[in-house]
């Protein structure tokens, strides 16, 4: 399947924004995976790939993946840093979102090999 970079200031909201926002649903309900916590690790990574060193991109994004790593999840806590970076991403650069997130993938597919 061919990639195609969408236009300036339009993301794909099920690739960017879908994941996350399901995700946050699931916390504190018998139905919550794996995958739920890993789309919204996805969200934090990315993030963390496109924003600047030490940006408040950065700062929220490591912040969320260490509420992610704890033994209970708070969702007062992981609510606004997940919408705060669903936001941010959305007013960034395609390409940057689309390169952030293939280097995430070939780091994944790299690590099964």
């Amino acid at each position: 399947m061919k990639d195609r970079l969408l236009p300036l200031g339009i993301k794909n909201p099920v690739k960017t924004e879908l994941p996350a926002l399901v995700a946050l649903e699931a916390i504190g309900q018998p139905w919550l995976g794996e995958g739920h916590l890993a789309d919204l690790r996805a969200i934090a990574l990315v993030s963390s790939i496109v924003g600047e060193q030490s940006s408040d991109a950065r700062s929220v994004a490591d912040e969320l993946i260490g509420l992610l790593d704890a033994t209970e999840l708070d969702i007062q806590e992981i609510r606004p840093r997940v919408v705060a970076l669903t936001i941010w991403l959305q007013r960034q650069p395609n390409g940057r979102v689309q390169a952030a997130i293939t280097k995430l993938l070939s780091q994944a597919c790299a690590r099964e090999a």
